[in-house]
């Protein structure tokens, strides 16, 4: 009776899904509790095994809510096996359940306390209260979409993005790599490294740094600020000044070329609302120097620096301080928050990894820009703000991350 009931009703009154379309009621089965945990059990296990897969391919922004969905559908199968868990003993049992003592009380009571008290289920009108009552609570409660319509309401998006956009807040702080600027500290390091070599130099240069990728990539994922301490030695003997003037260059080709536009366009939209702008990042200072019109502060990592043996003022390979990053990074904001008189809760952070989740958990109002799979499965997870910052239309990658201008 109530399978007939409850198929009638939603046959009579559907839900609409997000195209709006009917959701057609399917035809019930009853299968054993058994045949149940294992169909679950083997999709928990499916959906494990191509969520860990997803997690670790470098995918961004659209791309990377793929493991968004697949966490999703693993918790809706993780709740469904509660259930059956918590209901399948009920299901399956066969007791029969009397009412002889609460008739007895009830034989006690008057006319008139049988009328105010009535516990006589036999006269509950089933079909009716699970038509008229409780299916009806049940989908308003549940907020379901009841009407082919599209909702009046505003769209959660919208809503955080006018959030993080309000007068209201302090400061906005913006990572850099993949957040304003399809690039990293690695094709940095090619573009300076090969900007004065010889086509064939170039060449065995981005041979030997492709190589060593797989093992790079595995250092920043244990500890991004080891990584750094270690990738920065490679600038050990360079020349202030001729780094300094290459990177000038190299930031502008990468403006036009490799940076987000919505992303540039976001910083000002702060800034015109009177918010404090702030890049914080582990890149180096000398190539984060073309930006500083743009921030009214950045924090950044720093090499130290000395003379030569010939006079010449280079770079140790050694930072001066403890690089940006990870729970750094967060405290960093915290303190310049308080040195400036500024509140974290309103306060907007954007970044695209989840090595960033100390500075985005830090503030009241985070921002996930490009994420990668696990950043955009927490950002979803804890209803975030996901923004997808493209390429300006026409630019693409290129092939190796290096100057590739003939030696002068």
């Amino acid at each position: 009776m109530l399978v007939d009931d409850v198929r009638e009703w939603f046959t009579a009154n559907p839900l609409y899904d997000d195209k709006g379309q009917p959701i057609i009621v399917p035809d019930w089965k009853f299968p054993g509790r058994g045949r149940v945990e294992s169909q679950l059990s083997r999709a928990n296990t499916v959906m494990k095994a191509a969520e860990k897969v997803v997690l670790n391919l470098p995918l961004r922004g659209r791309a990377a809510q793929w493991g968004a969905a697949l966490e999703d559908r693993r918790s809706q199968i993780d709740r469904a096996r509660s259930y059956v868990e918590l209901y399948g003993a009920y299901t399956e049992c066969e007791a029969v359940y009397g009412v002889n003592n609460l008739q007895a009380i009830r034989s006690e009571l008057d006319e008139n306390e049988q009328t105010l008290f009535q516990t006589d289920a036999r006269v509950v009108d089933w079909s009716n209260y699970i038509t008229k009552v409780h299916l009806p609570s049940v989908v308003a409660h549940g907020r379901a979409k009841t009407s082919p319509g599209k909702s009046t309401s505003e769209k959660r998006p919208d809503r955080l993005r006018r959030a993080v956009l309000s007068p209201d807040r302090h400061l906005a702080a913006f990572d850099l790599e993949n957040t304003l600027i399809a690039s990293n500290v690695v094709t940095s390091y090619m573009w300076m490294s090969t900007r004065r070599m010889g086509t064939r130099d170039r060449l065995e240069r981005a041979g030997r740094i492709l190589a060593e990728a797989p093992t790079l990539l595995a250092e920043d994922k244990r500890d991004r600020s080891d990584f750094l301490r270690s990738f920065y030695r490679r600038y050990e003997g360079a020349p202030v000044e001729q780094l300094r003037a290459d990177a000038a260059e190299h930031f502008s080709q990468m403006l036009m070329t490799r940076s987000f536009p919505a992303a540039i366009r976001r910083v000002r939209e702060h800034r015109q609302l009177g918010h404090r702008t702030v890049l914080i990042t582990g890149a180096l200072d000398f190539l984060v120097e073309p930006l500083e019109p743009l921030f009214d502060d950045i924090i950044c990592a720093r090499l130290g620096t000395e003379v030569d043996d010939y006079g010449v003022l280079v770079y140790t390979g050694q930072l001066e301080d403890v690089p940006p990053t990870v729970e750094a990074r967060a405290d960093l904001l915290a303190q310049f928050c308080r040195d400036e008189g500024l509140s974290l809760d309103e306060s907007v952070a954007y970044a695209d990894s989840s090595s960033d989740l100390p500075l985005l958990e830090a503030v009241g109002f985070p921002v996930a820009v490009n994420p990668e799979p696990r950043l955009a499965s927490i950002a979803r997870r804890r209803g975030w703000l996901v923004e997808d910052f493209g390429l300006a239309p026409g630019f693409r990658h290129p092939v190796l991350p290096m100057d590739n201008r003939r030696k002068r």
